[in-house]
């Protein structure tokens, strides 16, 4: 999972709200920093 990401340019985790779960279920945006 983390490896896809990481291949899409998602490098930091951190960016994610609502944690993975929420992420992967497309309810929380991507915050750039």
């Amino acid at each position: 999972m983390a490896k896809k990401l990481i291949k899409a340019g998602f490098t930091n985790v951190k960016v994610l709200k609502g944690g993975w779960k929420a992420w992967l279920d497309g309810k929380y945006p991507i915050e750039a920093k």
